[in-house]
């Protein structure tokens, strides 16, 4: 019977804790928490994760509390804490949102249609084309690994037991928010530049040669350079996303 307590007291607690801190992570943050992969998958994974990640991180953790609503709300400021850090991860990668919503814009496929599957819905050709290769190049570079690095060196800051700082954790925010607005924006510049040098142009025709049916002549020589373009800078477009996703990770990381 003590040997039951002292394992019902000890490893389970602390499992539960981790897991609860991993597991509202993972349903928010970027390639684990997509919704093209089974809730059971990523339940699954978010176990193993915790009873792998258990044993490193109890001597963290506090003892177990003796009051039940205690209990309650050291859950809940767990989670809060994942959810936070999931967001931000996920904030990071709604840059491509953006940078695709602009691009296609400019390329005169905005009305283009496709399912998103990193967003579950449907969304423009170009950012779902976007989401998809930042999903491939997390893998490819071993991102992912870094992902759960960020939550598991969170106890550092974030001590277990502690409510999440609501003013720091909301300006933080703010500022990523803005960052990957940035992001996107930055990347996009070079379609808006071109785009608007184009339309200048065929203003101008326009104005030269009214007889020209302009919007039926543009729209092919649009979509065709805007395409040619598209395929010379996605390779840089997608490093330079990656170079700044991992640097706001490696921001997290640092104490």
């Amino acid at each position: 019977m003590i040997a039951l307590d002292a394992l019902v007291g000890g490893s389970i607690f602390a499992f539960l804790l981790v897991f609860v801190r991993l597991g509202s992570a993972f349903l928010i943050m970027p390639v684990f928490g997509e919704q093209f992969v089974s809730a059971r998958i990523r339940l699954l994974f978010a176990l193993a994760t915790a009873f792998v990640l258990m044993p490193v991180l109890r001597p963290m953790l506090p003892l177990r509390p003796a009051v039940p609503a205690d209990l309650a709300a050291l859950v809940v400021a767990e989670a809060l804490v994942g959810l936070f850090l999931g967001t931000l991860a996920r904030v990071l990668v709604s840059a491509l949102e953006v940078a695709g919503m602009l691009i296609a814009h400019q390329l005169g496929l905005s009305a283009a249609q496709t399912f998103n599957p990193a967003l579950a819905s449907p969304s423009n050709s170009i950012s779902s084309l976007l989401g998809l290769l930042a999903l491939v190049l997390i893998f490819a570079t071993d991102l992912h690994h870094m992902l759960i690095l960020a939550v598991v060196d969170s106890y550092t800051l974030f001590a277990p037991g502690q409510w999440l700082p609501v003013s720091d954790a909301a300006d933080h925010m703010a500022r990523t928010v803005a960052q990957s607005f940035l992001i996107g924006m930055q990347m996009a510049a070079p379609f808006v530049v071109i785009g608007l040098l184009f339309f200048l142009g065929m203003g101008l025709v326009s104005r030269l040669v009214p007889q020209i049916q302009v919007f039926f002549v543009s729209m092919p020589i649009q979509i065709l350079f805007g395409v040619l373009l598209l395929g010379l800078s996605l390779s840089a477009l997608m490093l330079y996303w990656l170079g700044a996703f991992e640097a706001q990770l490696i921001g997290i990381l640092q104490p």
